[in-house]
């Protein structure tokens, strides 16, 4: 579900797209290629308490939409990442990313 990871994604990055997810979902869910009937009532899930991130049980209630006549779309919200101090010896063991206790060769070839 190619289509679910991009608009996920380009929610996240574009607040004109995730205004348009909350105006109109079934067109949004329709400029990613994801058609449903009329009579399929849409509700986007953005708590990320309420939200599943499972991709199974997303591609199942698209599958289960027709039959059961709703389609619940989990789009996380996209929280702002804390700010956090690290100790020194969290910043020694995160150098350039790679971890400092491997000192037997250069950085380049643990890469």
């Amino acid at each position: 579900m190619a289509a679910y990871s991009r608009l996920v994604a380009d929610v996240w990055a574009d607040p004109v797209r995730e205004r348009a997810l909350e105006s109109d979902p079934r067109e949004f869910l329709a400029g990613y290629g994801l058609h449903l009937p009329e009579d399929v009532q849409v509700r986007v899930v953005r708590d990320v308490a309420d939200a599943d991130p499972d991709l199974q049980v997303q591609v199942e209630s698209w599958e289960l939409a027709e039959s059961t006549g709703a389609f619940v779309l989990f789009v996380p919200s996209l929280l702002p990442v804390a700010e956090t101090e690290l100790a020194e010896d969290e910043l020694d063991s995160v150098v350039a990313g790679l971890d400092s206790s491997c000192a037997c060769c250069c950085p380049c070839c643990c890469t």
